[in-house]
């Protein structure tokens, strides 16, 4: 407009000027000095047209932004036609109606932890009725972490059944990232959910803790056996008898990451732990009575604190324990009375005399109670019809192994004392100390021979 003016007036000028000499000149020279005067003319108004246009460059033009209303759930899940505009950086509209996340140069979706108010807002946005809004808030939820924990619970309490699958959903995920050790955190709350609600959500934490079991327990697997514990199949002792079950080991070769131990929660399906040669700290004992399936706790060859013994009874019921050269004193006998134990407590090598396990047997009344002072023959014997005590089985590297028994000879004294079954040969075999040697008499076929073994301690192979 100010151009047009501008040439407008110019315009007008030109015509004054050009009028006003009209009136001086004479009618031959008119056109030629109009000429003249319209070009300077142009010239001037082309001068100023320029200046004005840059003058006009430097005016910033103001346009007036109107965001679109967006439709959003108040807190009592009630629908409203507005709702306020989302956190910068964090989602808007299109003229679709759309979600879409802002996201880096790099392409990449933004991953800041966000504040409260604004995990807040995106838990108020999982009823939303638009499918990419609550994706959307899905994923600012999941990324909140440990603080999205509060809000999630919040709405689990307000929300429809669409929105508890959601955040139950979403503390599936959170507790994925969560270390072992964890304590109060998504996964901790999904365990609250499942005993202390009823209905449908305390069905979909109990799935969804299942699965996550599932999935924790292969991790777990292998995050033992890079420590060293090794979880598997091997043949174990128990009470003298051996046979092979699938079981966790922990001894010399875990390299001693405390943390490393958390893992144990996750073995299920098996109830055999040995703990061997190595120092058996209420750290190792605690983790292992979180083992949801624990029964059967062997220790072999370790030292023993009041601690250790106190971690155990931190468990609701154990079946068996068998402590295999394990130095018990007065101390620890006691501590050791108040594990809540169902079935049998085995003490070879332990130190303790006849006199204290009666004792014992007082005070864990129900219980087998069986002492054993640590001598280890090395045979597995069964019994025929004709009472006598036939080897079945030879322990590699063995006392009886080293005195030259094979499977097939049958046992008929040990010392001076008459072997019919195998319950004799344990007990003769029960009332010496590694390091005796005993005399055994058997007989291969129709043949009786004599030799001499001297007792090893019981190891698991």
């Amino acid at each position: 407009m100010v151009q047009r003016t501008l040439v407008h007036r110019l315009a007008v000028g030109d015509m004054v000027i050009d009028a006003r000499m009209d009136s001086r000149r004479n009618h031959r020279c008119r056109p030629r000095v109009a000429a003249v005067v319209c070009v300077a003319g142009l010239v001037a108004a082309a001068s100023l047209i320029g200046a004005a246009n840059r003058v006009a460059a430097q005016v910033p033009i103001a346009t007036d932004q109107v965001p679109a209303p967006q439709s959003a759930t108040d807190s009592v899940g009630n629908r409203s036609t507005e709702s306020p505009a989302p956190p910068a950086g964090d989602a808007g509209e299109t003229n679709a109606g759309e979600t879409v996340v802002d996201q880096p140069a790099t392409g990449q979706p933004s991953r800041t932890r966000s504040g409260e108010r604004t995990l807040q807002y995106w838990a108020s946005q999982l009823s939303h009725e638009r499918y990419l809004r609550r994706q959307s808030a899905r994923r600012h939820l999941i990324d909140g972490g440990l603080e999205s924990i509060p809000v999630l619970r919040d709405m689990l309490d307000a929300g429809d059944l669409e929105t508890v699958e959601n955040v139950i959903s979403i503390l599936a995920k959170v507790a994925e990232d969560e270390p072992p050790w964890q304590k109060d955190g998504a996964l901790a709350t999904l365990e609250s959910i499942a005993e202390t609600s009823f209905g449908t959500k305390a069905t979909l934490a109990e799935s969804t803790l299942q699965s996550f079991a599932e999935t924790r327990g292969r991790e777990a697997r292998v995050q033992l056996a890079d420590a060293g514990i090794f979880v598997g199949t091997e043949t174990v002792a128990l009470a003298s008898r051996s046979s092979p079950r699938e079981i966790v080991r922990i001894d010399s070769q875990f390299n001693g990451d405390r943390d490393v131990l958390a893992w144990l929660r996750w073995i299920r399906e098996i109830d055999f732990v040995v703990i061997e040669a190595t120092e058996a700290t209420s750290d190792i004992l605690g983790a292992v009575m979180k083992m949801p399936d624990l029964a059967t706790l062997v220790i072999v060859d370790c030292q023993l604190t009041p601690g250790a013994v106190q971690a155990m009874q931190t468990r609701a019921r154990l079946d068996t324990i068998e402590l295999r050269y394990v130095r018990l004193n007065e101390d620890l006998l006691t501590e050791l009375s108040q594990v809540r134990l169902r079935d049998a407590l085995h003490l070879m090598g332990t130190g303790v005399s006849e006199q204290r396990a009666e004792r014992l047997r007082v005070e864990m009344p129900g219980l087998e109670i069986t002492l054993r002072r640590g001598g280890f023959l090395g045979v597995m014997c069964q019994t025929t019809l004709q009472d006598t005590c036939e080897v079945s089985q030879v322990t590699p590297g063995s006392g009886a192994a080293d005195a030259g028994l094979q499977a097939g000879d049958v046992v008929i004294r040990i010392d001076d004392v008459k072997i019919t079954r195998f319950d004799d040969l344990q007990r003769q075999i029960n009332t010496h100390i590694p390091g005796d040697e005993i005399a055994i008499r058997y007989r291969r076929g129709e043949a009786v021979f004599d030799t001499t073994a001297t007792l090893k301690k019981q190891r698991t192979p």
